[in-house]
Parts: structure tokens; C-alpha cells; sequence
């Protein structure tokens, strides 16, 4: 009897360490989630944020060393494809309903799964939004490389005049 009061408070003991770690990893990635959301923002706003027209940057989805966010300026709004590059975030490509289909992520170069987690990721974020913010979003005409480095994955079909958004 006593030696399974041992084991029953040892398995105590062992659940309350494991929700305080649980707990533990999920504030720090979450912490985690929040830094690359706010780099995110900042390297659009860095690129295409003006005074008389301030650029909002939301929903913003992370997977690895992806992200896509959406962006309202003015009248406009577009998404924008993001990749991760020697612990930076850089603008790949402007677009608007094309880049929510996992068919065109795969185009530049990222994996099938995170192109699929990408997309649905940020489908199940908009739709959070009204029609008018995501009619919006889908108004980019066309698709805009940015970067224009092929090295990391082409881009085929994606074109577009680069105008500030």
C-alpha cells in the first residue's frame, strides 16, 4: 500500500511538472509566433508603408521559414508571400487570390505540405474578417515578384506591373 502512495504521488508529481512545461512551451511559442508576426509587419511596412498611406498588415500565417500576409492600404489590399533568409524576413511575392491556393506557393519553391498548411492557415484567418476586407485582399490583380532572386525557387507565370501598394 505505501509503495503505491509512492508511485501514485511520484505520477502526481511527474503530471504537474509536465502541464508546467506544457505551459512553458506553448507561452514561449507563442511569444515566438508573436516576434515573427511583428518582423513580418515590419519588413512590409520597411517596403511599402507611406505617410499619407499607412500600410495595415493582418492576418499574418507562419510556417518554417514561410508566411503569408494579408495587407490593406488605402483602397487597395493584397496578400503577400514572405520567406525567411539568413534571419530575415523578405517579400517573395505580391498577389492576391492566387496566393491562396497551394498550387501556386509550391511554384516557389516550397514544399507541398507547407503550401497546403500555408493556405488553409490563412483562409481560416480571413474568414474571421468581413467580405468587404477580403474582397479586398483578392483585389491584387496579377502576381508581382518582388525579391526577383530566382535562386531560392521560380516564380513561373507570376507577373505584374510593381506599383508602391
Amino acid at each position: 500500500m505505501k509503495h503505491s502512495i509512492s508511485i501514485l504521488l511520484a505520477l502526481v508529481v511527474w503530471a504537474c511538472m509536465s502541464s508546467a512545461q506544457a505551459a512553458k512551451v506553448a507561452t514561449t511559442s507563442s511569444a515566438l509566433e508573436q516576434a515573427e508576426t511583428q518582423a513580418i509587419v515590419h519588413a512590409m511596412k520597411r517596403q511599402f508603408d507611406q505617410p499619407k498611406s499607412p500600410l495595415k498588415v493582418a492576418p499574418v500565417v507562419v510556417a518554417g521559414d514561410w508566411a503569408l500576409a494579408s495587407w490593406l492600404q488605402g483602397t487597395r489590399g493584397g496578400r503577400a508571400l514572405l520567406q525567411k533568409r539568413h534571419s530575415h524576413w523578405v517579400i517573395v511575392v505580391c498577389g492576391g487570390e492566387g496566393l491562396l491556393l497551394s498550387s501556386t506557393l509550391v511554384q516557389t519553391g516550397m514544399a507541398a505540405d507547407v503550401a497546403a498548411a500555408l493556405a488553409k492557415n490563412l483562409q481560416v484567418a480571413e474568414a474571421q474578417l468581413p467580405a468587404a476586407t477580403r474582397q479586398k485582399f483578392a483585389s491584387f490583380a496579377g502576381m508581382l515578384r518582388v525579391d526577383g532572386d530566382a535562386s531560392h525557387g521560380t516564380a513561373h507565370g507570376m507577373q505584374g506591373a510593381h506599383q508602391k501598394h
